[in-house]
């Protein structure tokens, strides 16, 4: 299923992910470094799949460089 206000995460970041403990139920907070220089801080993905997105943002998989979870 495809969701208008979320990106499907790659498969290395789901599996890096899944490695990790979640924030809260079903959920985890990340930052994420763009290719492009731009940081997204405290974002949300849920069940370590689906970045949370909001209208003003349109990003694609190749514009994400890192992925971090927020400890």
């Amino acid at each position: 299923m495809e969701y208008k206000d979320r990106l499907k995460l790659s498969k290395k970041y789901v599996e890096y992910l899944s490695e990790h403990p979640e924030n809260g139920m079903g959920y985890q907070i990340v930052n994420i470094e763009l290719i492009n220089g731009d940081f997204l801080k405290n974002r949300i993905v849920f069940n370590s799949e689906y970045l949370e997105l909001n209208s003003q943002l349109e990003i694609k998989i190749s514009d994400i460089k890192k992925l971090v979870i927020k400890s």
